[in-house]
């Protein structure tokens, strides 16, 4: 591998890394991690005196970060494909996975303010695991830098 696709692929993983890092961050901050803290932050709180989110805020948030986290997603599952991964069958069960955790990190909202309260646990299980994923599948692509790229696997080994 060129090195200058290594120097990219590395700063790539490590913005992945603050990118995934500050989210954590902000939800800690703005709602907290308790599903208590996310229900009284989705659907307001007359002891913290906030007002409940309403759809069109929602929307707000979900339209930027369905093209972020799409663009996230599909430039490191793309990594991943050249990495010397042997279990690929696991690696495309996990993105789908990862993928489908950053919809219901995104979705869940809507289905609180809907009034359905358990989805804060949908919410908070999909966060914490698009994160873990996130994570993993960076850690896979900064070590596949160091080690080297195999050529693309052929779709029929799938």
């Amino acid at each position: 591998m060129m090195n200058i696709y290594r120097y990219a692929i590395v700063y790539f993983t490590l913005f992945g890394v603050l990118l995934l890092c500050s989210g954590i961050w902000l939800l800690g901050m703005k709602a907290g991690f308790s599903l208590e803290a996310l229900t009284q932050y989705y659907l307001g709180s007359d002891v913290m005196m906030t007002r409940a989110k309403s759809n069109t805020g929602l929307l707000e948030v979900a339209v930027p970060h369905m093209g972020a986290i799409g663009l996230f997603i599909m430039v490191t599952s793309h990594f991943i494909l050249f990495t010397p991964q042997r279990e690929r069958r696991r690696m495309m069960w996990l993105m789908a996975l990862w993928f489908l955790s950053a919809l219901g990190n995104v979705f869940a909202p809507f289905a609180v303010i809907a009034g359905f309260d358990a989805f804060v646990g949908v919410k908070l299980m999909a966060f914490f695991l698009f994160q873990f994923l996130g994570f993993y599948f960076l850690w896979h692509v900064f070590h596949a830098a160091f080690k080297g790229v195999h050529p693309p696997m052929r779709m029929s080994s799938i």
